[in-house]
């Protein structure tokens, strides 16, 4: 990535505004907004699966929210469940940027593709999150095997990449938010404080935490930033 510059601007910098602003334009923006959707689902399937339990189906909507339905058999894996999708998607933000840092841009997109297909296979039981789905493999393939242009699928690592990096910690700091103003509808957080009677706003924090610690590995991984910075 070190030789892709635009105007004397490294492409990276091109790639981070576009990955915070593009979800926030409407439909076009929401689409890419559900590969952290599905990430994050995934941490809980896996959790739940993980510890036993049963996964019944996964739901992700236009509007960017999901949910996964699961089964466990105590208070204590509910919990860990509950705990799973937040975290999950950090740690796949860093396992995207380790990725990238080794040469391995193509391995992103065949992974996120095969990733989400078996998770319409298995799991995923609405129309939209089929289509999305879809839609979205057809694009990797076309590129990986039709235009099979180096460069671009070195772009297209690298973006989908920051939009989970980017999504992965600014979804953390919206649950604070919602935390603080509607502690009773927000989500993981909520139902975690269910569980362990913690405020819902202190689990939305060690989240927002977690993630912003894990952003800066992955952004040190990739040389963007220092160690000391």
């Amino acid at each position: 990535m070190e030789h892709l510059h635009f105007l004397g601007i490294h492409l990276f910098y091109y790639l981070l505004v576009a990955a915070f602003l593009l979800p926030r334009i409407p439909v076009v923006g929401k689409f890419f907004n559900i590969i952290n959707t599905l990430i994050h689902e995934l941490g809980h399937a896996l959790m739940s699966l993980l510890l036993q339990g049963k996964v019944s189906n996964i739901k992700v909507f236009q509007d960017t929210s999901g949910v996964t339905t699961t089964k466990s058999d105590s208070k204590f894996k509910s919990t860990l469940v509950s705990l799973a999708g937040y975290p999950f998607a950090s740690v796949m933000a860093f396992v995207c940027f380790f990725l990238l840092s080794v040469g391995y841009e193509k391995w992103i997109l065949v992974g996120l593709t095969a990733i989400f297909i078996l998770m319409l296979i298995f799991w995923i039981r609405n129309w939209y999150g089929a289509i999305w789905v879809l839609v979205f493999a057809l694009i990797n393939i076309a590129l990986l095997y039709f235009w099979r242009n180096d460069t671009a699928n070195e772009i297209v690592a690298w973006f989908y990449s920051m939009m989970i990096l980017v999504e992965s910690v600014w979804s953390t700091w919206v649950l604070v938010w919602l935390s603080a103003k509607t502690p009773d509808k927000a989500g993981d957080a909520t139902n975690l404080h269910k569980f362990t009677h913690l405020p819902a706003i202190i689990w939305a924090v060690l989240f927002a935490l977690f993630a912003l610690v894990m952003a800066y590995l992955s952004l040190v991984k990739v040389n963007i930033l220092p160690w000391w910075f």
